[in-house]
């Protein structure tokens, strides 16, 4: 690539159009619908098994018909800590990552309106705000040994002339992919006009055989998935207990991350002055800059019945939740790469980065269905058991218009590579004396993507210029907590323990061209949370 072609190039990046950095992905909406066991220390001590249960603040955002459950006034707050460690288990030489954090999780009333001895005893409402989902984790990621590169999956996916690659038009009339721009912006991909190598127009800096090096992916995340209900439900002759419920999410997510490679033995090429020279090594790195900002609503509607003095049964539905969503995203490369010219080795720099480009859409969340029983032993024990399904595969992209065709293979991708997963959740509390209680529980929720993606087995599209991301496979979390009630105060405990297993890549495999993708890294996160939960009743 000539000087000249370079600074026409580094002007269109400066302009601040947008071009197709700012797409979406099924897995960057994947990402959007995960929420955690999170809430009081007796919601979280007790599994979250509360639909059939109620009478707790956190299950306002569960089973609304938990409300009717209640007698009396009540105000409850709850703060947890958060100690998490990240470790790659799988890949040599990776070490783990430690943090502890604190969050406010829960703040919520509930008031009683007594009815007297009407068939509708109470009725009664509530607010609260519940802390759904918190995304902070630190992760990096060591390849120690490569055998493929980043570089040569990019050049499998392009299809562009150098041309189109290299003005305006290609960036923006014709939907170039900025990671495309980029990468032949700075000496990643290589144009072969005789389509010798792989059967593809371009080739990247790895060649089997001939071609070493090593790399890294460092990922940085932060933001949260807050709730705020408005729930309104009642007694039916202290028999069946019904709810409504408004559901208001206050969405951010906001990531950093970057991928490197040190590569030796290349395959690349440069051009200086219309002169092609051969590259033989290339270290380069990938830098992004992602945020996610959204509102979003949903409603839901739940019963609880007695069956027997004992026994309750309780369902729920969760409309999908709404969102609309405000994407904000920024890349670029720097590759310090040697050339030979003239026999002679020569270090040089490259680089260019896309515009801060922003765009809005829309995207409707799965629907929500659970069932729960429990069993009631006098005054001293209960036990609960909860089933939970959720639709991922019928999530749906679409414009800000509410237009879907704009994300038509995006939706596809949900269908056919996203499945419904399944959660159940079981809790037990035994009362050791009128006032102090011991709880635990436990939960699992399934892996929500097909064995394919998983497996590397096709291939995963992402956003704009961010190759990685991680795939969940399963959830576990396992609780114990302790509460002593006074006569109008109540302090509950709960430690729980979350585990969380995830794929992580740094780039995805082509199968249908040849192309491998990154080494599979299984991502271990676990908190080891302690929470302490203070309410009023009066």
């Amino acid at each position: 690539m000539n000087k000249i072609t370079k600074k026409i190039c580094a002007l269109f990046f400066s302009a601040g159009l947008i071009g197709n950095i700012s797409a979406q992905s099924a897995v960057e909406a994947l990402m959007l619908t995960d929420n955690d066991l999170i809430g009081t220390a007796r919601f979280v001590g007790m599994g979250g098994a509360f639909t059939s249960l109620g009478g707790d603040i956190s299950s306002l955002s569960q089973n609304p018909a938990g409300i009717g459950i209640y007698r009396t006034n009540e105000v409850a707050t709850t703060l947890t800590i958060s100690p998490q460690s990240t470790r790659v288990n799988n890949l040599p030489g990776n070490v783990g990552s430690n943090k502890t954090r604190v969050y406010f999780d829960n703040l919520g009333f509930v008031g009683t309106f007594h009815l007297g001895d009407m068939a509708l005893r109470n009725i009664n409402f509530g607010v609260a705000y519940n802390s759904r989902k918190n995304f902070a984790r630190n992760y990096r990621v060591n390849y120690q040994s490569l055998n493929g590169s980043l570089s040569n999956a990019i050049a499998g996916l392009c299809s562009d002339n150098p041309n189109n690659l290299l003005t305006s038009n290609g960036a923006y009339d014709n939907g170039a992919p900025w990671l495309d721009i980029l990468a032949y912006d700075n000496f990643l991909i290589a144009y072969s006009p005789d389509a010798t190598v792989s059967n593809n127009k371009y080739y990247g800096l790895f060649s089997e055989g001939s071609t070493s090096g090593s790399g890294y992916l460092d990922v940085r995340e932060n933001g949260y998935n807050n709730e705020y209900t408005f729930n309104f439900g009642g007694n039916i002759s202290d028999r069946v207990f019904f709810g409504i419920g408004v559901g208001v999410i206050d969405l951010k997510y906001e990531l950093i991350s970057e991928y490197g490679e040190y590569l030796n033995g290349t395959t690349g090429e440069t051009e200086i002055d219309g002169t092609l020279y051969p590259i033989t090594s290339s270290n380069y790195s990938l830098y992004n800059e992602l945020v996610l900002d959204g509102t979003g609503v949903n409603f839901k509607a739940g019963l609880i019945a007695y069956i027997t003095n004992s026994w309750r049964i309780g369902a729920a539905i969760h409309t999908p939740t709404y969102y609309s969503v405000r994407r904000s995203a920024y890349g670029d490369i720097i590759n310090d790469y040697i050339y030979t010219e003239n026999g002679l080795d020569t270090k040089a720099q490259s680089n260019s980065g896309t515009p801060t480009s922003t765009n809005h859409f829309s995207l409707r969340t799965p629907l929500r269905f659970m069932i729960g029983t429990s069993y009631q032993f006098g005054y001293k024990a209960i036990v609960s058991a909860d089933y939970e399904y959720t639709a991922y595969s019928k999530m749906k992209l679409s414009d800000d218009n509410g237009y879907e065709q704009t994300y038509a293979y995006d939706n596809d991708d949900i269908r056919n590579y996203l499945k419904n997963t399944h959660t159940v959740r079981i809790g037990a509390e035994y009362r050791i004396t009128p006032q102090l209680s011991a709880r635990a529980g436990y939960s699992f929720t399934s892996s929500p993507v097909s064995d394919k993606w998983l497996e590397n087995r096709a291939y995963v599209p992402t956003s704009g210029t961010l190759p990685s991301y991680s795939l969940g496979r399963t959830k576990n979390n396992y609780s114990v907590g302790l509460g002593y009630r006074f006569r109008y105060v109540y302090i509950d405990a709960a430690y729980q323990h979350r585990r969380v297993s995830d794929e992580v890549m740094a780039y995805s495999a082509i199968p249908d061209k040849k192309i491998s993708g990154s080494e599979s890294a299984r991502l271990i996160t676990k908190n080891n949370n302690i929470i302490l939960t203070f309410g009023v009743k009066f």
